[in-house]
């Protein structure tokens, strides 16, 4: 599966926005913002590309945003849309594991302090730092 997919913004002009993908026909996303709907365009995709797997299918290819632009079967869409961008789906997630690891017992205590102001579970707060740190999306 290619990394970006081309992402066809309308609105309805009452603060509503839809996104449409012409590289993965059916996924539709909406929101309150542009990028509300950005974000639940990436989720939708993830979600879409996960049940094709689950069925089987072969998930589409991306085409580079050059290609879509000039494909006269998406002239009026493109048209009509207020912004055309690219994202990436949303990253696969999988079932909760639960590890064992060995940290020192003040440091632990620091986290869980910031884990709290933050709003976050002790879980949650590792692996977004973790990520975080090595750059990679959440």
């Amino acid at each position: 599966m290619s990394g970006l997919f081309v992402a066809l913004v309308h609105t309805d002009g009452a603060g509503s926005y839809g996104v449409s993908f012409p590289d993965a026909p059916g996924v539709v996303a909406v929101g309150r913002s542009i990028e509300e709907a950005l974000e639940s365009g990436r989720k939708g995709l993830r979600s879409h590309f996960n049940a094709l797997q689950d069925e089987g299918f072969d998930v589409p290819e991306a085409r580079p945003l050059e290609d879509v632009i000039n494909d006269p079967a998406f002239a009026h869409d493109r048209a009509e849309a207020i912004l055309v961008s690219t994202i990436a789906p949303a990253p696969k997630t999988g079932k909760s594991l639960r590890i064992n690891i060995s940290i020192d017992e003040f440091q632990l205590e620091r986290i869980d302090s910031a884990a709290r102001k933050s709003g976050l579970t002790r879980s949650k707060f590792l692996v977004e730092g973790a990520l975080r740190s090595a750059d990679i999306e959440a």
